[in-house]
């Protein structure tokens, strides 16, 4: 049997907290306050127990208007709801906004519960029942079990534990292969224990000793112990409500609202993409821009609803919606949330979380549509394709992606394959992959640049890849943007070679001027030998005929001439020539000086000077006092 939490709704003093005792015997009421006054105000838990000896936790919620955030703090965590209405009152205003709250929170089970029922006549129950029914349709309850009870009498109570069974054992939940998540909504300190926190398991399984993290802060505690309806227990499952002992946190570092789970699993933020709806019975339509007062989990958030293609929200509408929060958020795809009016505190409306990670909306793009109808579909490989589009040439992490997208750890490796399968996505790493449609973005741009930088330089062989990197993706780790160019050279879309790249199909095309330039200067510097020409030297000489500058380029890319210096260039035939003389003379005597390489080599020591130190630049030798031997 899955896990299953069972809670009240209702309006105050309807009996919710009785008919809980009726049922259980023990009294959800723990403060002298409420016993005192008669009113639930804190969340209250207890458990139902099964023939089978299982149990279903509890959870009974304040009924006071004064007190609905109590309620919706405990009310995320419901599977079945129980909806409590008297029999001498009938439907009363908390009824419809308890009401209004299950259905946003997406419940889709539960009964409807008439109490008090010895206090009135049948004629009058009947009508109260009618009234019930007309409230309720439309609504998941439209079509649910009706039952008359009385805690004071013991009249229906059997009954309604029955039906309670049932209808939890209709219930399935798989949320177990999830990383843990708890909603705290209470925390306090027990002495010879240190601090304990409570909330319903809504994901994943809480290992006894294990390792856990509170957001926001992420501060690192271990789970010392765990007791599920007063029981020690070694682990916890979804649907169970959890009593934990912790350790390596003080009661300081905690508060309601505050979100237990695995650590590394949830990501911060302070907007979040919504399918939003308005109460139908809402006194406040939902106009763009409009304060309010966010609910998710456990907690209370101050938000603006920014609705994306209409300016007011009414009553029963949906429509689609950024929120922005006023402080950071730990939210899931799917999750739910409820928003209140911000003065006077009112429930107006809620939804669903679609995208928990988005980049910022303007209002009117035609995309927000398009996009919204992916991301609240079931298409997991297409929201998994769409987050990876959005991130674009950022390249966010997989991890991001698939967090926006709502997919599990285990699911992930499957989807990923069928997106590459498909040619939809690239994969960089195992951390990063790439959209088809952002690489083809980032290729054209590609193209765009290296033509330019053809047209300007047509004598170069290509571009330096570094150059390529630096103007395509200026603020991307560099291993990333290197795998970027790596995969654009696969797609076509330029040639890498000897870390330059250039146009697909790109050569060097040379005028008979530039031939003829290129001829000479080989003469040139065969005839000068080891004393080459400097570089303003060759411009004043060849400067008006060519420009020189880009046919050095050409010949120092394609290896004829070697830079040794900025401003000294010498054929690569002659260097290779002068290392032979310094290899065989280092070989025979141990060493070369300066002075013996100048004389061997018939040149001045500028150019002596020049070849080591280019030689020493190549690790084939190094310098140990006044003379050079080899690199070892």
């Amino acid at each position: 049997m899955s896990h299953v939490i069972i809670g009240t709704a209702g309006h105050v003093d309807h009996g919710k907290s009785s008919l809980i005792f009726a049922l259980t015997k023990r009294d959800p009421d723990r403060l002298a306050e409420e016993k005192e006054r008669g009113i639930t105000i804190e969340l209250g838990f207890t458990w139902l127990e099964h023939p089978d000896g299982s149990k279903s936790g509890i959870i009974d919620v304040p009924g006071h208007e004064r007190f609905v955030s109590h309620m919706l703090a405990g009310a995320g965590g419901i599977d079945l709801a129980l909806l409590v209405v008297a029999a001498d009152e009938g439907v009363m205003p908390q009824t419809r906004e308890h009401l209004g709250i299950l259905s946003l929170l997406g419940i889709s089970r539960g009964v409807i519960v008439i109490t008090k029922c010895d206090l009135v006549e049948e004629d009058f129950i009947e009508l109260v029942e009618e009234d019930i029914r007309d409230h309720v349709r439309g609504t998941f309850l439209e079509h649910a079990a009706v039952r008359r009870t009385s805690a004071k009498t013991g009249e229906g109570i059997e009954e309604l534990r029955q039906t309670l069974f049932d209808e939890i054992g209709k219930i399935s939940t798989h949320k177990e292969q999830l990383p843990f998540r708890l909603p705290i909504d209470r925390v306090f300190t027990l002495g010879g224990f240190g601090t304990i926190v409570t909330g319903t398991l809504i994901e994943g399984v809480i290992e006894n000793g294990g390792q856990a993290a509170i957001y926001p802060g992420e501060k690192n505690a271990r789970i010392r112990s765990i007791q599920i309806h007063e029981q020690s227990k070694e682990f916890a499952e979804p649907g169970q409500r959890v009593a934990l002992n912790l350790s390596g946190l003080k009661k300081t570092d905690i508060e309601r609202g505050d979100v237990l789970a695995a650590p590394g699993s949830l990501m911060a933020t302070t907007r979040f993409d919504a399918e939003l709806t308005a109460l139908r019975n809402t006194r406040f339509p939902i106009s763009n821009n409009m304060r309010v007062h966010l609910f998710h989990g456990a907690r209370e958030i101050l938000a603006r609803v920014i609705l994306l293609d209409i300016d007011t929200l009414e009553q029963g509408q949906t429509a689609i919606a950024q929120l922005r929060l006023e402080e950071e958020a730990f939210v899931k795809y799917g999750d739910r949330f409820v928003i209140r009016f911000y003065s006077p505190l009112e429930t107006i409306g809620g939804g669903v979380i679609v995208d928990p990670l988005p980049a910022k909306r303007r209002r009117g793009r035609p995309d927000n549509g398009l996009d919204f109808g992916v991301m609240a579909g079931e298409d997991r490989a297409a929201r998994l394709a769409l987050s990876i589009l959005q991130s674009g040439s950022r390249l966010s992490p997989l991890d991001s992606a698939c967090y926006r997208a709502g997919i599990a750890g285990r699911d992930r490796a499957a989807i990923l394959g069928e997106l590459v399968r498909k040619n939809l996505i690239v994969m960089l790493n195992e951390r990063v992959a790439v959209h088809r449609d952002t690489l083809k973005d980032l290729g054209g741009k590609t193209a765009a640049i290296l033509e330019n930088f053809h047209r300007e330089r047509p004598l170069e062989r290509g571009m330096r890849r570094e150059e390529l990197r630096t103007r395509l993706l200026p603020r991307t780790d560099l291993q990333l943007a290197d795998l970027v160019i790596d995969s654009l050279g696969a797609a076509g879309y330029l040639e890498t070679t000897t870390g330059l790249v250039c146009r697909k199909g790109f050569a060097v095309s040379l005028s008979e001027e530039e031939k003829s330039v290129i001829a000479e200067l080989a003469s040139l510097f065969t005839a000068s030998a080891y004393t080459p020409p400097g570089i303003e030297e060759i411009t004043a000489q060849f400067g008006k005929r060519a420009n020189i500058g880009q046919v050095l380029s050409l010949l120092i890319s394609n290896g004829t001439l070697i830079r040794l210096t900025p401003q000294i260039l010498m054929p690569e035939e002659l260097v290779n020539q002068a290392w032979e003389i310094a290899q065989s003379t280092i070989a025979e005597t141990g060493q070369i000086t300066l002075a013996d390489f100048r004389d061997k080599l018939s040149t001045t020591r500028k150019f002596a000077i020049a070849l080591l130190e280019y030689f020493d630049k190549q690790r084939k030798t190094k310098l140990v006092g006044d003379a050079r031997v080899f690199y070892a």
